[in-house]
């Protein structure tokens, strides 16, 4: 009963063996960056700078923003902020307030990507920016009343006034999924003199304090899929020799004259959207070739190059030609004379197809007679 159960196992783990002995993982798969939009919605304090104490200079403050990742470090925001502003006459002490929308466009750089890699479940990110933004505010009335009753404003703007400034900041987001995170930021903004009505012979500041939610529109990252080797066959078992009386020594025969047959030659592979020979990696192919092609030194050969299946038709073909000479220039560098040899883009591989044909297998250069 033992021995049923021992060939039982040993029966449902042979399918199990052979695939991992066929599907042998030459390149593991790589979790690569996505450009990707976001969306950011925050809300917080304002502070803006002036005479009078601090906590009589905070106002409620907003924020909306749009904006787009072109790489893990380096992205851009438009956006929309402001609330309300404010002002102090300090004696006798007043207090007035006016309304504000500002427009920003901003460069957005993400620290951890910039110093640390791509990590696309990191926890905590901080990231800088800086840029312009044009206020627009309005709803001075309580300034121009206070101006009437004796104060003197000398930069005092009435219906609505624009102003042209510099801002720049810091800010932490703390992921909760691959979509949403949770933000903290504090910014500054450099604004005209006139911006508060008073005049202070230096520029105007205006401090926010934000938090909110950062939504991505999009996938942040993608998973690509491993190159396996190909599988070998199995090597064959030669047969038990039989125990025989010794036979006669036969005659010596000539030996045959042996022709050497030009052999396959290893194909090259190339990073994606690359026509660069990675000559490290890729060593003993090249090596083979070189040796291959000095052996057989009179024989010719074409070097054909081949793209993945993405792209257009027109982009690959050059990419694939542009592979084809990168190989030729290499093994014209190792001594191998120029005339024997020709190049040609074949685009797209023709000899993959589904997931495959979008894996580096199909990214290659083939050396044939």
């Amino acid at each position: 009963m033992r021995k049923f159960h021992i060939y039982l196992l040993v029966f449902a783990l042979f399918p199990i063996l052979a695939v991992a002995q066929e599907r042998q993982i030459k390149e593991e798969g790589k979790t690569v960056f996505k450009p990707h939009a976001y969306l950011q919605l925050q809300g917080g304090g304002a502070h803006t700078l002036g005479e009078a104490p601090f906590t009589d200079l905070i106002s409620p403050a907003a924020a909306l923003n749009l904006g787009y990742k072109f790489t893990p470090a380096f992205g851009l925001r438009i956006g929309a902020s402001g609330w309300q502003g404010k002002g102090a006459w300090v004696s006798p002490k007043q207090l007035y307030d006016f309304q504000f929308v500002q427009g920003n466009l901003d460069l957005v750089l993400d620290l951890a990507s910039l110093f640390a890699g791509f990590h696309p479940t990191r926890a905590v990110t901080p990231y800088l920016f800086g840029g312009g933004g044009y206020a627009y505010g309005f709803e001075n009335d309580k300034a121009n009343e206070l101006n009437t009753n004796g104060y003197v404003l000398e930069y005092l703007w009435k219906d609505s006034k624009g102003f042209l400034g510099g801002r720049f900041g810091l800010g932490i987001d703390f992921r909760l999924s691959d979509a949403i995170s949770l933000g903290l930021e504090a910014n500054a903004t450099l604004l005209d003199d006139h911006f508060n009505s008073k005049r202070a012979d230096n520029a105007d500041w205006q401090f926010n304090a934000l938090a909110g939610i950062k939504i991505n529109l999009g996938k942040t990252y993608k998973k690509t899929e491993p190159v396996y080797y190909e599988p070998q066959p199995a090597p064959v078992q030669p047969a038990p020799e039989s125990k025989s009386e010794p036979k006669p020594e036969p005659k010596p025969k000539p030996a045959p004259v042996v022709v050497k047959e030009f052999p396959q030659l290893p194909p090259v592979h190339f990073a994606f959207d690359s026509d660069v020979v990675d000559t490290q990696k890729y060593a003993t192919e090249l090596a083979t070739i070189v040796s291959t092609l000095k052996e057989f030194s009179d024989v010719n050969v074409e070097i054909t190059g081949y793209t993945d299946h993405r792209g257009s038709n027109a982009y690959n073909e050059g990419l694939s030609l542009r592979r084809a000479e990168a190989v030729k220039e290499y093994l014209i560098g190792e001594g191998v004379d120029e005339a024997r040899l020709t190049t040609s883009g074949a685009g797209k591989d023709p000899q993959t197809s589904g997931k495959e044909a979008l894996t580096i297998k199909a990214r290659r250069v083939e050396v044939t007679k």
